[in-house]
């Protein structure tokens, strides 16, 4: 087995052991933890998604224009994966613990700011090592396969942790929800090892980027951005359109579970099996919208899967009928898993090749940029309608459809380079 080869089965590795704690943490089992358990309100989970991202938002340019200063990912990848581990072990210890329920609640968001943080950070080099472990003419296909191992990690982490949040299955302390953190923590710790002892860069070349001072750093990603607004306007459309539909993508999953317990007032193994469903799909379609990509085009694909997830994400607000949930577990994962296989292989075709590490903090600039606001956004809507039970999350949810069409109509104007 060659290089790229071996690169690609640590990064696909990597990846699938990503999704577990990513599955932990999300809407499923922390998000129904702190809102229905513990009565907090939605902004509070928004909230702190939010201010993750802020600091993101002030470190990624420094990150992106270093790792193409030292001409490596792989630094970048070690050290926040470091910090992954040790704060999810911090955050299954305090799961663990005797701490009051609402003081549990506190630092355990507390910890989820500091680990999200890091999880994307972490995404910027992730995502870049995509141009390591592929080709030109293979790289959407790449990308699909990347999507399908961190779908099917989601689609195991939930059948893995249902017994545990159930109360099935207790390590320490108090059963519940909380419990899935610590088996989370185990297996995305063992996952990540064969990418950061055996991955090898053998592609990059270093840049001369001067980064003797911060603010020379912020100037030129300044300067970058302004560069994207008056010279490079078709990548800055792309990232526009990608910032609002990936902010809507990433806020309904972290309140899906919540409003399938309100609209269609379903059990957690109903909801358990409309993740797998989804992720199943997922799997599906990343690999076939990666591999039609490269066939007919990215933007084709990308704006057919956005029609597709704009469509169900209607139906899942205006209805309530159990059976509904179905059509958008499978219409669903198809759409969102679809956009994200192709978006990446999407970016590297529209970026400079030697400017691939800046454009990817770009990328996720304009990515967690957008996603400050639409948690915010649903938190503000649900907070202020609170007393007005099923219809806060109706008039929360078609708001972020209509977003998704805007972020569509945008992604129209994108002209794909051959």
């Amino acid at each position: 087995m060659d290089t790229q080869k071996k690169n690609l089965s640590y990064w696909v590795t990597y990846d699938f052991g990503n999704s577990f704690y990513v599955a932990a943490l999300s809407g499923l089992f922390l998000g129904q933890w702190l809102i229905l358990d513990n009565k907090l309100d939605d902004i509070w989970y928004g909230a702190a998604f939010s201010i993750a991202t802020i600091f993101v938002l002030i470190s990624s340019p420094f990150f992106g224009a270093w790792s193409d200063k030292i001409g490596k990912r792989m630094p970048f990848m070690r050290w926040t994966t470091y910090g992954l581990v040790f704060f999810l072990a911090l955050m299954s210890l305090v799961a663990f613990s005797d701490f009051a329920l609402s003081t549990k609640a506190m630092i355990i968001l507390g910890l989820f700011v500091v680990v999200q943080y890091l999880y994307q950070v972490n995404l910027i080099f992730d995502n870049a090592l995509l141009e390591e472990v592929s080709e030109e003419n293979n790289r959407g296909k790449i990308s699909g396969i990347g999507e399908i191992f961190n779908s099917f990690g989601w689609l195991l982490a939930t059948l893995i942790f249902l017994p545990f949040a159930s109360g099935a299955i207790t390590v320490f302390g108090q059963p519940g929800r909380l419990q899935v953190i610590f088996p989370a923590f185990v297996i995305s710790t063992i996952l990540a090892l064969p990418l950061l002892l055996w991955f090898k860069e053998v592609k990059f070349k270093p840049r001369d980027v001067v980064l003797k001072k911060t603010e020379s750093v912020y100037k030129r990603t300044i300067d970058g951005i302004k560069y994207l607004i008056h010279e490079d306007k078709n990548a800055g459309i792309f990232l526009i359109s990608f910032a609002l539909i990936s902010d809507i993508a990433l806020t309904l999953n972290l309140y899906f579970a919540v409003v399938m317990d309100s609209l269609y007032h379903v059990d957690d193994t109903f909801k358990s099996m409309v993740f797998v469903i989804s992720m199943a799909s997922t799997m599906i379609f990343n690999y076939v919208f990666g591999k039609l990509a490269d066939i007919f085009g990215n933007k084709i694909m990308i704006i057919i899967t956005c029609l597709t997830f704009t469509a169900v994400t209607s139906m899942f607000f205006l209805s309530s009928a159990p059976w509904i949930l179905y059509l958008v577990a499978i219409f669903g994962g198809a759409g969102i898993g679809g956009y994200y296989a192709v978006t990446r292989s999407m970016m590297i075709k529209l970026a400079p090749p030697d400017k691939l590490g800046e454009y990817f903090g770009f990328y996720s600039t304009f990515q967690r940029f957008a996603s400050i606001t639409a948690p915010l956004i649903w938190g503000g809507i649900t907070f202020y309608l609170k007393d007005s039970g099923e219809l806060k999350y109706r008039v929360a949810g078609m708001t972020m459809v209509g977003l998704l069409i805007i972020g569509t109509l945008v992604l129209t104007k994108v002209k794909e380079k051959h």
